[in-house]
């Protein structure tokens, strides 16, 4: 799906949706670089209701030990992935100008697609070739990546 063709994303816990079952329901798990520091708390998931399929974590940042300004962002689900053993999110290779960058996320406020462009542009590096067409085809949201350490493919069959 292509950005231009961006349907309303909607927050998990307001939808009629639930998760995928077999999958663990991340909502309240601490999110930590890979130095243990927390950085925040999953708060929800913003999930395209048509395709079905999760595309961002909205993050509290509420509470970090790293000295972040409490708000709330979102991060695409394939930068972040689940520890392999605690109900922990980590976000390698992150940084707080990573964060810095982002822009706040308002619960109830539509994510355009300038703001989900925005976002992306923190994440991916300049110059490289992306295209509207293949928006949610970027590594940044395959979910695959997201669960792979905890649920290696030949786990998830």
């Amino acid at each position: 799906m292509s950005i231009t063709e961006h349907n309303r994303l909607e927050e998990l816990s307001d939808s009629n949706f639930e998760i995928v079952k077999g999958q663990p329901d991340i909502r309240r798990w601490d999110v930590e670089d890979l130095q243990g520091h927390k950085l925040g708390r999953v708060e929800d998931l913003l999930f395209n209701p048509q395709s079905r399929r999760v595309r961002y974590l909205v993050i509290n940042l509420k509470g970090n030990n790293v000295g972040l300004t409490d708000r709330k962002v979102l991060f695409p689900i394939g930068i972040a992935v689940l520890h392999e053993k605690n109900d922990t999110v980590l976000l390698p290779e992150i940084t707080t100008s990573h964060f810095a960058a982002l822009p706040f996320y308002e619960k109830g406020v539509i994510v355009t697609p300038e703001t989900e462009q925005d976002i992306r542009n923190v994440f991916v590096v300049p110059g490289s070739n992306t295209t509207d067409s293949d928006f949610y085809n970027h590594e940044q949201f395959d979910q695959d990546r997201f669960y792979a350490p905890r649920y290696p493919k030949d786990d998830r069959l």
